[in-house]
C-alpha cells in the first residue's frame, strides 16, 4: 500500500516485483480494506511499515500453509527493537503491539471505522517465529512516534466529533500506566520499560488535547468564514438581476 507516497519506497518495491496500491486513504481502515481486497491468494500475511519477515518465520509461514491448517488465522508474536536492543516487556496497542493476527484467510479479517480489527472463523494457532519491528532508531525517536501517533488518534477524535473529556483521558493514562508497567512487565526492561509506560500513559492525554485544539480551530474558521463581508460586486449583481 502507498498511501500518499512519493518515490523511494514505492519505486523500491516495484524494483522488487511488489504490487502497489497507490491512493489517499483518510482512515487507515480504510488504507488496510483496501490491501485485502487487492491480494489474490487464499492467505494474506499483514506486515506493517518498519517490521520484517527473516528467513526463519518465512520457512514457518510456509510450514504451516502447506498443512492446510483447519483454522482460518494464525497469530504471530511482534518482537519490538528500539534501536538494536529487544524490549519485549511493556508494550501495549498505543505504541506497538507484541503479538498480533497477521496471517489469515481472505475474508476473515477486517477493520470497523476506528481501526479496531475484526475477526471471523477459528483460530488456526500461534507461530513461534517473530515479526521483528523497529520502534525507532532511539528513544528520541520513540517520542517523536508517539507524538505522530497521538496526532493521529486526535485527528479520528476530531472527525468522530468526540474528544472526551480532560479527567477521562487522565483516568486512562493511569490505567494505561499500570497496564504496561505491570501487567504487560514493563518493569522487567529497566529504564526503558519505564518510559514505555510514561509514553502509554501519555498519548490518550495528548490525544485529547489536540483533538480539542482540532475542533477549536475548526469552529474558528466556521466562524470567520460566517462573518465574511458579501463583496460588493456580488451584492450589486443581485440587485441589478
Amino acid at each position: 500500500m502507498a498511501d500518499r507516497c512519493t518515490g523511494g519506497p514505492s519505486e523500491v518495491a516495484r524494483q522488487a516485483g511488489a504490487r502497489i496500491v497507490d491512493g489517499i486513504f483518510p482512515l487507515a481502515s480504510h488504507r488496510k480494506l483496501a490491501g485485502v481486497e487487492a491480494c489474490s491468494g487464499d492467505w494474506i500475511l499483514e506486515v506493517e511499515p518498519g517490521e520484517r519477515v527473516d528467513r526463519a518465520l518465512a520457512w514457518e509461514i510456509r510450514a504451516a500453509l502447506q498443512m492446510r491448517p483447519p483454522g482460518d488465522w494464525f497469530e504471530l508474536p511482534i518482537d519490538n527493537y528500539v534501536g538494536e536492543t529487544l524490549v519485549r516487556g511493556g508494550w501495549t496497542g498505543a505504541l506497538g503491539p507484541d503479538r498480533g493476527v497477521r496471517l489469515y484467510r481472505r475474508g476473515v479479517k477486517s477493520w470497523a471505522a476506528d481501526g479496531e480489527a475484526v475477526l471471523s472463523g477459528i483460530s488456526a494457532g500461534r507461530l513461534t517465529g517473530a515479526l521483528r519491528r523497529s520502534a525507532g532508531a532511539d528513544v528520541a525517536a520513540l517520542v517523536e512516534q508517539v507524538g505522530r501517533l497521538a496526532t493521529a488518534q486526535a485527528q479520528r477524535l476530531a472527525d468522530s466529533d468526540r474528544p472526551g473529556a480532560l479527567p477521562v483521558a487522565l483516568a486512562r493514562g493511569a490505567a494505561d500506566f499500570l497496564r504496561s508497567y505491570l501487567g504487560r512487565q514493563g518493569w522487567r526492561e529497566g529504564r526503558l520499560g519505564f518510559l514505555l509506560a510514561v509514553l502509554t500513559a501519555l498519548h490518550p492525554l495528548l490525544a485529547q488535547i489536540r483533538a480539542q485544539e482540532i475542533l477549536e480551530a475548526r469552529r474558528l474558521a466556521h466562524a470567520a468564514e460566517a462573518i465574511r463581508p458579501t463583496p460588493l460586486r456580488r451584492v450589486a449583481g443581485a440587485r441589478a438581476g
